[in-house]
């Protein structure tokens, strides 16, 4: 018998390792990783080289922490951040290194994180029985509402906390409902099944990288709070909860509501804005609204919008109480009937309804200012419905046969195939700013926030006359729009009307006095109609602000130079390249200062420096041809000038190329 007892023990990992690979061989497990990895390329593809959009900006491209050194301890370590996310932030700071402002690597991962997340809803459902599994993977992989979440490069917090979240409970199941070898390996240990008591719970290393997981989940994003409360329902769904199921949960629901807690505080600290100011029962007619809305765009995934409009409800409107009272009388019912069908009903939109708790608008979420919808909210919540609509059609698909059989495969074909056309559209919503937003105000024509976006997207491609209808749209829609405001600003300087911008900037400061951007482009105003001494005024402002503001250092020197404060000048630009040594305009307004104090030498260093980093400007050979000339050096000065001539010509800089050739003209070859 010793004997026998050996021998099984030794093969037991053999033979649990065969189980493993016959498992993935009937299930076609690889079939099912290649089929799921190529519907969400092609369904995806349109949006891979879309570009940065809406708060892109704020949390990627224009964060300072991401682009700074140190911004890693920042994030982990510092009350800096707007959100204590800092696992997402770590992913991004990391991505910035390697891709930069080119938006197709940061797409790529949000793919990958799409693809990893539709896996691991599979091997959950199956862990758990429930029929369909790869099915209602498949069908998240394509459904259309995942598309914000993939394609805006941002909600990166949405795919890593949802990441975290999946394993967590993967993990959790595979403590929960140990594998036969798992309990066949723990025999000879005081505890049989991992699943039972304090000794199963501190031995099971399924236990606690589950808990591990949910923190990182948590340093995610913060919506994901709700897993603890998921947890117990799927304890429920496999075999009803006892008192003993509370002490597993009980450190989830302690990281939760420590968390949670660090969340409210980093994005309420230092603000005084109002998001929203709706009292108690506008708050719960809005969140029954709520979950109706999510369940009709998870059936019916049509008009799906990048913001919808908002909602204006109606306390004292019967209408506005249905969705409510539908939502209440449609729980009591599946519970009535839980013993007899209403189980996996129960179980789905009970795990639905727990999912977007943190969405519904019981507490503040800071985009329901321009929108109480969004379709990346469901991330998580839509899995319920997804499962339940696949359970069912495999059942079918098992218990017909012949000409039945291959309906249900008809049936199936034909719903991913729609899935996939919508959410290939969709994508391509994404494959531009300036689309998206044209996209968003065909839906949505009030939403000032997306006319003030689409005027920044304009301006960006040289639309400027667009651009500033949209922004003077935007404030018609909401006055005061800060943002709007200074982006009116900015492009009124750029299109040669900087008294008008003046005005809208000075609006924009009382406001908000520290809107730093606000205060440099007023200084770029004042400077434009030559008033330097104000415009010195702005930029000391800022940078009183944020003192390591490279371009604010840089128009300050400008400013400086202009009323004759060399040294004053000289001190910024230095400063400037010291924050930014890539800073070709900074190096060329120090070389022009350096020759008009004498120092042509040193300037002569500096623009060969810039033309280092940047050999096509034209701009700078012509001035490093006119500081060749200052020292003597026709011949060498005239080449420069030539090549200068020949790079403003192919580039089509017109203006700077007449002035080249005037001076030519008069300074001829060897004279």
């Amino acid at each position: 018998m010793s004997k026998r007892n050996k021998s099984s023990n030794k093969n037991a990992p053999q033979a649990r390792s065969e189980t493993s690979v016959r498992w993935a061989l009937r299930s076609g497990l690889p079939a099912g990783v290649v089929l799921i990895i190529v519907v969400v390329f092609f369904a995806y593809l349109p949006s891979l080289s879309g570009g940065f959009v809406l708060d892109d900006g704020d949390l990627l491209t224009n964060n300072p922490l991401i682009k700074s050194p140190d911004g890693l301890y920042r994030f982990w370590c510092t009350t800096k951040p707007t959100d204590y996310w800092p696992v997402t932030n770590t992913t991004l700071w990391i991505e910035w290194r390697l891709w930069g402002m080119h938006s197709t690597g940061y797409h790529v991962t949000n793919f990958i994180l799409h693809i990893v997340e539709s896996l691991l809803i599979w091997f959950i459902l199956r862990k758990l029985s429930i029929p369909g599994a790869f099915l209602a993977a498949i069908i998240f992989a394509l459904h259309p509402v995942n598309v914000e979440s993939v394609a805006w490069i941002t909600q990166r917090k949405n795919l890593m906390a949802m990441l975290f979240l999946l394993l967590s409970m993967l993990w959790y199941l595979k403590y929960l409902l140990p594998s036969r070898s798992e309990v066949d390996s723990s025999r000879h240990t005081p505890c049989a099944v991992p699943a039972h008591g304090v000794c199963g719970l501190l031995a099971s290393r399924w236990y606690w990288l589950s808990l591990a997981a949910f923190v990182l989940a948590m340093l995610s994003k913060g919506s994901v709070a709700v897993l603890p409360v998921l947890l117990l329902g799927i304890v429920w769904w496999q075999r009803g909860v006892t008192r003993r199921d509370l002490l597993p949960t009980a450190p989830f629901f302690l990281v939760a509501a420590a968390l949670a807690e660090v969340n409210v505080w980093f994005q309420t600290h230092g603000s005084a804005e109002v998001i929203r100011t709706a009292g108690f029962q506008e708050r719960l007619l809005a969140a029954g609204g709520m979950l109706w809305f999510y369940l009709y765009k998870a059936l019916l995934p049509v008009d799906l919008a990048f913001i919808y409009p908002q909602w204006h409800i109606e306390t004292g409107n019967l209408l506005w109480w249905l969705p409510l009272l539908g939502t209440l009388v449609f729980t009591a019912m599946l519970w009535r009937y839980k013993k007899v069908w209403g189980r996996p009903l129960l179980f789905a939109w009970g795990f639905f309804c727990v999912a977007l708790m943190p969405v519904m608008g019981l507490t503040d979420v800071g985009f329901m200012k321009y929108s109480l919808v969004a379709d990346r909210y469901q991330h998580i919540a839509i899995i319920g419905v997804i499962a339940l609509v696949a359970a069912p059609w495999n059942i079918w698909r098992k218990r017909v046969h012949g000409g039945a059989h291959w309906s249900s495969a008809a049936v199936a074909i034909v719903a991913l195939g729609t899935l996939a056309f919508l959410t290939w559209r969709q994508s391509g919503f994404y494959s531009d700013p300036i689309t998206l937003y044209q996209k968003t105000l065909e839906k949505n024509p009030e939403c000032w926030l997306a006319h003030n976006n689409l005027g920044l997207a304009l301006d960006n491609v040289g639309r400027s006359r667009e651009a500033i209808e949209h922004y003077e749209q935007a404030l018609r829609l909401k006055p005061g729009h800060i943002k709007a405001l200074n982006n009116l600003g900015v492009t009124l300087t750029e299109t040669g009307r900087p008294r008008e911008a003046i005005l809208h900037l000075q609006q924009a400061l009382v406001q908000n006095p520290d809107y730093i951007e606000a205060h440099y482009n007023l200084g770029n105003a004042l400077q434009a109609v030559g008033q330097y001494q104000q415009a010195i005024d702005q930029y000391q402002k800022a940078l009183q602000i944020e003192p390591d503001f490279p371009e604010v250092h840089n128009n300050l020197g400008n400013s400086f130079k202009a009323v004759g404060q060399y040294q004053q000048a000289l001190e910024h630009y230095n400063k400037a390249l010291r924050l930014k040594p890539d800073y070709i305009e900074a190096l060329n307004n120090l070389g022009l200062t350096l020759v008009q104090t004498g120092r042509t030498e040193e300037a002569i260093e500096h623009y060969q420096q810039a033309l280092r980093l940047k050999p096509d400007f034209a701009q700078i050979q012509f001035n490093l041809a006119l500081a060749y000339l200052s020292m003597h050096q026709s011949s060498l000065a005239i080449t420069t000038a030539q090549k200068a001539l020949e790079l403003a010509r192919s580039k089509g800089q017109t203006a700077i190329a007449k002035q080249i050739e005037d001076w030519l003209t008069a300074h001829p070859a060897g004279q």
